[in-house]
């Protein structure tokens, strides 16, 4: 039985180390700007997950604060105090918007809300437009009179 090598002589799944098949680079223009088109670049791709697991982190760090809340001596543990000191200026922006009510702090769900939305975000900016869902955003242009543009 015959090994399909992909007509190069080499292994199917080892056609990166075919060089003679890339295309070249145009120009050095042509591969900044696809660095700065979602989905393309490695950087874009590393510091989009990296940003997104930041994110993650933030978010379980701000439930164990809010949790740790909760224990009345909580505040006076040292071992806390790092979590304390990450997680309480952001929470602060919350708490001098929206008051306590009932002795009820709702700061926190303004926080997780707003750190959904960023998280959200992110995880939007590295994300393709499929090439079908691409097509159709031609097709229609819904903001085609506010731009200028003609249908």
């Amino acid at each position: 039985m015959a090994r399909n090598t992909g007509g190069n002589g080499l292994h199917p799944f080892s056609k990166a180390h075919d060089f003679g098949s890339r295309k070249p680079r145009r120009n050095l223009h042509s591969s900044a700007a696809a660095m700065a088109i979602p989905g393309y670049g490695t950087t874009e791709q590393i510091f989009i997950g990296g940003f997104s697991n930041f994110l993650n982190i933030y978010n379980i760090l701000l439930t164990v604060r809010i949790l740790s809340s909760w224990i009345p001596q909580a505040q006076g543990v040292a071992a806390l105090q790092p979590l304390y000191q990450i997680t309480d200026p952001f929470l602060n922006l919350f708490r001098g918007i929206i008051p306590p009510l009932g002795g009820l702090d709702f700061s926190p769900i303004a926080s997780f809300f707003l750190l959904s939305v960023i998280t959200k975000a992110t995880v939007a900016v590295g994300a393709e437009i499929p090439k079908d869902m691409q097509k159709k955003l031609k097709r229609s242009r819904p903001f085609a009179p506010y731009l200028g543009y003609s249908k």
